[in-house]
C-alpha cells in the first residue's frame, strides 16, 4: 500500500469501524480522536488520506486541515465528515478533496478513499 490513512473521529465506536473497514480493504490505518493525537499523528505518520471529523473534544478538525496544509501536506486528500454541511469557501481554502455527510454508507468512505489512494503519487504526497 501507498501510504497510512489517519481516521481523526472522537466517536471510539465510529473510528474502529472505519479502521476496521479499511483495514479489511487492505489498508493501513492509524486513529486520532482529538486535534492534538492528530496533529502528532501527521508529523509521525505522513498519512497519503485523512479521513477528518470536524468537531473533536479539544478544537475543530478544521486545524487540523489547516496545519496540514501548512506543513508540506498540500498534496494529501482529505476526506470530511461532518453532520453538517460546510462552507463551500472553507472546502476550497483547505483543498478538501471531498465531504462525507453523517451518517453515510461505509460504501461511500470505501469508495472514496479508493479512488483517493489511486491518484498519482505526486498529487497525494504518497509515503515513498
Amino acid at each position: 500500500m501507498a501510504g497510512t490513512i489517519l481516521v481523526v473521529e472522537d466517536d471510539p465506536t465510529l473510528l474502529r469501524a472505519i479502521s476496521r473497514n479499511l483495514t479489511a480493504h487492505g489498508y493501513v490505518t492509524r486513529g486520532a480522536t482529538s486535534v492534538a493525537a492528530a496533529l502528532a499523528a501527521i508529523e509521525d505518520a505522513r498519512p497519503a488520506v485523512v479521513v477528518l471529523d470536524v468537531a473533536l473534544p479539544d478544537g475543530s478538525g478544521w486545524e487540523v486541515a489547516r496545519a496540514l496544509r501548512g506543513d508540506g501536506g498540500a498534496n494529501v486528500a482529505v476526506i470530511v465528515m461532518s453532520a453538517l454541511r460546510p462552507n463551500q469557501r472553507l472546502l476550497g481554502e483547505l483543498g478538501v478533496t471531498c465531504v462525507l455527510e453523517k451518517p453515510f454508507p461505509m460504501e461511500s468512505l470505501l469508495r472514496l478513499v479508493e479512488e483517493s489512494m489511486r491518484r498519482p503519487a505526486i498529487s497525494r504526497g504518497a509515503n515513498t
